[in-house]
């Protein structure tokens, strides 16, 4: 007969995550689940055979390509307000957006629930960092936006006046005033969150806004797709101009352009220190272990 005491029973173990969790989910009873803050949406990586990006022919600057995206990221509900940056200038974290035109949301009365617009990128860039984010890519952006197959946020549905789907100008607003008293409601933006059936929605949740009311930053420089597949993209190294770009790809369209602009593959672009009405931004938050090395590939296809 032993004399071996007996031997005690393993500790309980939780069934591991299969695969591991990103730093943006967490373990439920074996399963990855988001773990977005409350203001953000969750959305997952891109199936493995990606998505088409662009519309373009090929050869053209927007030309379609095959786009993968290895991880997930949180995005902000809505465009980041006059009041949420208010309070980063308030704490002397942010500067001051331009405030002279009599278009800024930052000086109008009861603007606090806007879209902060007339900011640069290197003022949205820094807002971003400060709160432990940063701007979309081009690529983050039209996934979002689409899905990987809708013409809008919302579906195939083209905007009107009458059907609420986001602040936009039929026709677009002419060059000889493009901040006028133009567009479905007038001139300048709507408060976010003001056309909610044109949002897109996610299973975590509902973003607003990714057309019409203001354009918004990219953290991409404007160069033209590359032809081949990429894989988390992000064009801001070019082979002579070094790592910062003097234009920026802008996307969404805003509440004075036409409903063209608010397709989810419409792309615009602007020097990074421009600053307009219809101009303003929101932040991604990617997941710690997500590569931040630039891709190359757009850029040498651009540049030959």
């Amino acid at each position: 007969m032993s004399t071996q005491p007996p031997t005690n029973p393993s500790p309980h173990v939780a069934r591991p995550c299969q695969p591991g969790c990103s730093s943006l989910e967490r373990c439920e009873s074996g399963n990855c689940v988001p773990n977005c803050p409350d203001t953000e949406v969750f959305i997952p990586k891109t199936p493995a055979e990606g998505f088409t990006m662009g519309n373009g022919e090929p050869g053209e600057a927007n030309q379609k390509h095959t786009v993968v995206l290895t991880h997930p990221f949180c995005m902000d509900q809505t465009e980041v307000t006059v009041a949420a940056y208010r309070a980063c200038v308030d704490r002397g974290a942010c500067t001051k957006p331009e405030w002279r035109d009599v278009n800024s949301n930052f000086m109008l009365p009861d603007h606090e629930q806007h879209p902060l617009n007339m900011v640069t990128w290197d003022q949205a860039l820094n807002y971003c960092k400060l709160r432990g984010q940063d701007l979309p890519t081009e690529a983050q952006f039209e996934w979002a936006a689409g899905h990987g197959q809708h013409r809008y946020p919302w579906g195939a549905e083209d905007p009107t006046c009458e059907n609420e789907l986001a602040d936009f100008t039929p026709g677009g607003a002419p060059k000889s005033d493009p901040a006028g008293d133009v567009g479905c409601r007038g001139g300048n933006t709507s408060p976010v969150k003001a056309h909610p059936k044109g949002k897109t929605t996610w299973p975590d949740g509902d973003i607003f806004d990714l057309a019409g009311n203001v354009w918004e930053w990219t953290k991409d420089c404007a160069y033209p797709y590359a032809a081949t597949k990429q894989v988390d993209p992000y064009r801001a190294v070019h082979p002579y101009l070094g790592d910062h770009c003097y234009v920026y790809s802008l996307r969404g369209g805003g509440w004075n352009r036409s409903k063209y602009a608010l397709r989810v593959y419409y792309r615009g672009a602007s020097r990074h220190t421009y600053h307009v009405p219809a101009l303003g931004f929101r932040c991604v938050r990617n997941p710690s272990e997500a590569s931040t090395e630039p891709t190359l590939g757009v850029v040498e296809q651009a540049s030959r």
